[in-house]
């Protein structure tokens, strides 16, 4: 059990920061509203999401989390 739940203190914050920084990467990407030539939020995450960093460490939180949890499971 506590193992678990460290993993969730662990984990959590992390995916928390990262999706924080990927939204702001994302809102910064055209600063222009759509209605002024901007481009709309998901035109601008099919743009950015390949080529962030911070995309890539919400995935690799992720994964770790769900193997975390998986092997708390087996056991």
């Amino acid at each position: 059990m506590k193992f678990k739940l460290l993993v969730w203190i662990l984990f959590l914050p992390l995916f928390l920061f990262f999706l924080a920084m990927f939204y702001i990467e994302v809102s910064l990407y055209s600063l222009l509203p759509s209605d002024q030539g901007g481009m709309s939020f998901l035109m601008e995450f099919k743009n950015v999401w390949y080529r962030s960093v911070w995309f890539y460490a919400m995935l690799v939180i992720i994964s770790c989390l769900f193997y975390f949890s998986f092997l708390q499971k087996r056991e």
